[in-house]
């Protein structure tokens, strides 16, 4: 199989930035924050070797047999990305926010019913039955993705809890990666799998290197110094805990 020059570089970028984001998380330490992205990164760069040796090397069977049993995994990994920013922001203390949890999974489960049925109102001009389900399985990952970290968002909104440096960057990141995806499988399933498809891969991969290389500058950052709290803050703080103990305490004597 032959690649043009082009083709080439995106691939090599994609490959060295993968790994070059690796390193930057196990050497600055990040992988202790967010272990789920670190291993995401780990994958992608073995994940992007290997494909381009059977590429290379390989058979057009062999290539689609890994291509999508790694797919998969591709895409449960991206679900527990989203779920690592989700800990990280609606467990300021160490706990869950109240409520932050039931909200985000309704909210959640409920994008993804609708990000399920979305594809089935597109037809795609697929030569195969194959070709459009692969069209619309597409269309259905990038869907999930972008609709839970626009919940994430809200949820996070709605109960007043702030991101961190390094948190809004990867939820940056993989938000601009999400739209990239969602508009370029939205044109595979408008115009079919073979019209344009380079021109729109190339685009999607020019995303893909520049949320890489936003990721590589945002963690190689120290995140700047929290501010203490102030004492009226911390006063408030506490007389709200106990208040809500009281609270609990008299409704379990009423029990």
């Amino acid at each position: 199989m032959n690649l043009s020059v082009l083709d080439w570089i995106l691939w090599a970028g994609s490959f060295l930035g993968e790994v070059s984001l690796f390193s930057i998380l196990i050497i600055r330490r990040r992988w202790r924050e967010f272990p789920v992205f670190t291993i995401y990164m780990g994958f992608e760069a073995a994940w992007s070797m290997v494909l381009f040796a059977i590429y290379q090397y390989g058979s057009h069977v062999w290539y689609a047999q890994v291509y999508w049993s790694g797919a998969l995994l591709d895409f449960a990994l991206q679900l527990g990305v989203i779920w690592e920013i989700a800990r990280i922001v609606m467990r300021p203390t160490g706990s869950w926010v109240r409520d932050a949890r039931k909200q985000f999974i309704l909210l959640g489960a409920a994008g993804i019913l609708l990000a399920a049925t979305l594809p089935w109102l597109v037809t795609p001009p697929a030569a195969s039955l194959l070709d459009r389900l692969e069209v619309r399985g597409n269309l259905f990952t990038s869907l999930v993705i972008c609709e839970l970290i626009a919940v994430l968002t809200r949820t996070s909104k709605s109960l007043g809890l702030g991101w961190r440096n390094h948190v809004m960057a990867l939820g940056n990141g993989l938000t601009a990666w999400a739209v990239a995806a969602i508009l370029v499988d939205g044109l595979h399933g408008y115009l079919g799998a073979e019209r344009y498809f380079t021109l729109l891969e190339h685009a999607r991969m020019f995303v893909s290197l520049a949320a890489l290389g936003y990721w590589m500058v945002q963690f190689w950052l120290e995140e700047p110094a929290r501010q203490p709290l102030s004492p009226e803050l911390r006063a408030y703080i506490e007389a709200l805990h106990q208040r809500v103990k009281s609270n609990l305490d008299i409704l379990d004597a009423h029990r």
